[in-house]
């Protein structure tokens, strides 16, 4: 047993002082809880009064640029890092490209990953499909290392890269058990370095100019829908005045890491609910609007899809008060101070009647911008349109499946730990541990899978 001061003259001998704090222990007090529609825009509107909490996380993971990562914080810079996503992310006929790549892959996983058991159909809904399919997604927008068929030469598997990109999330937004906060950001800080340096690498091969870079593009070209993003949108990130290194670390890497988790779990809670006792009547609709294949038709399947993640979503956001306030949390007055950690919770306020009439009851007819999950203010979700666009494409592949059902037994419930407030954490499919995101739920169909078009 050692004295601090002891420890610390240790720890530096071995070179790791810097991986502890010092300060002696402190109170850590409460959050301050919001739980209305209303306390929840005031909240997310003001983002010079209540700053982001995940700059430090960032930083921590990905360094300088991490900090300038456009959700770090609430400066002129982090705008402007946004405004570089967003003209890279949404090009000339954006929606057609999302809407084609996510009904090829999410096809193309079905065909991979499904299989026959006493000849019925079944597929991990989750594991094998509503997780990769993002992967593919992050993969192809961003050029990184995955390795697929058509890219034998990459690194990561496709679980491989889920697994590093969600725990990228999690440390990021996550990180809230201080007693499990140490292992977990040094698992993560490895495997975000590792990945970083590797894409740092391929950002330097893009940046070459001349017949050298007319090669590379041409090995990497993409033959899919999203032709026009990889090894071009980096090349457009450069263009804009960024550097190798501050593609690297303030936009890609995050930017990957904050989307595909997210999004993946999001797939799986909308099915769920279809699947559900409450939800599967809405089956037999979702599969006639799905054969239709028509642009009417599939708006009713996006609204399909955004009502079930308002009744089974599982979000909410953390802010940091900067001012002494009170909040009108639909009449309950909130106080807050400089320094309180503020959590709006979007489940209750999904069901508020007062924004969501006959809250309970599925209804195509809400406006889109009525919806919470995708965030409001300045921090409002920058891929919300093209995550719209690809859950609609996911769900209309999945949704055409004649008899879509749960596989029987235990494979076929999405298992959940319930958490206060109308959250909870998901079991792994051994039942040995658990996680914040889905990790499995197996569903079958009738009949064969639509030909995969080349």
């Amino acid at each position: 047993m050692t004295v601090p001061s002891e420890n610390r003259n240790i720890m530096k001998n071995l070179k790791r002082e810097q991986d502890y704090s010092w300060d002696r222990p402190a109170y850590i007090p409460p959050r301050v809880n919001l739980t209305s529609y209303v306390g929840a825009k005031y909240l997310l509107e003001r983002g010079q009064e209540y700053n982001v909490t995940w700059g430090e996380a960032t930083g921590w993971l990905f360094g300088k640029g991490g900090l300038e990562f456009m959700l770090s914080g609430d400066t002129k810079l982090h705008a402007q890092q946004r405004q570089r996503m967003s003209k890279a992310l949404y090009k000339d006929n954006w929606h057609q490209h999302i809407k084609d790549f996510y009904e090829q892959i999410t096809l193309q996983l079905l065909h991979q990953k499904s299989f026959k058991i006493a000849g019925m159909n079944m597929v991990d809904i989750t594991r094998d499909v509503g997780n990769l399919a993002h992967i593919h997604f992050a993969a192809n927008v961003f050029s990184l290392p995955l390795k697929t068929d058509d890219n034998p030469h990459g690194i990561y598997s496709e679980e491989e890269l889920y697994m590093v990109l969600s725990v990228i999330f999690i440390c990021i937004f996550f990180d809230l058990d201080p007693a499990t906060s140490f292992p977990l950001r040094h698992a993560t800080r490895a495997v975000a370095q590792q990945l970083g340096k590797i894409v740092e690498s391929n950002v330097k091969s893009v940046s070459m100019t001349g017949l050298i870079s007319g090669i590379v593009d041409k090995l990497r070209e993409n033959n899919n829908p999203l032709a026009d993003y990889g090894v071009h949108m980096v090349r457009q990130l450069l263009n804009s005045g960024l550097k190798e290194d501050e593609v690297t670390w303030s936009q890609i890497l995050p930017a990957a890491g904050a989307m595909v988790a997210n999004q993946a779990q999001v797939f799986t809670q909308l099915l769920d609910y279809y699947l559900s006792e409450q939800g599967k009547q809405h089956l037999p609709a979702i599969n006639k609007y799905a054969k239709m294949n028509t642009a009417e038709a599939d708006d009713k399947i996006l609204h399909y899809a955004m009502e079930g993640i308002r009744l089974n979503g599982t979000f909410g956001s953390y802010r940091e008060s900067q001012i002494h306030d009170t909040i009108n949390d639909n009449g309950r007055e909130v106080r807050v101070k400089p320094g309180d950690k503020v959590f709006c919770s979007f489940v209750q306020a999904n069901r508020e009647p007062a924004h969501f009439p006959d809250p309970e009851t599925v209804r195509l007819d809400r406006p889109l911008d009525t919806y919470l999950h995708y965030g409001h203010g300045p921090h409002a979700c920058l891929g919300r349109d093209a995550s719209q666009v690809a859950l609609t494409a996911m769900l209309k592949v999945v949704g055409r499946l004649d008899n879509l059902r749960r596989a029987p037994g235990p494979a076929g419930e999405l298992k959940k730990i319930p958490r206060p407030g109308g959250f909870c954490m998901y079991m792994r499919a051994d039942h040995g541990s658990y996680s914040p995101f889905p990790t499995t739920m197996k569903v079958c169909w009738d009949g064969e899978l639509p030909v995969l078009k080349k």
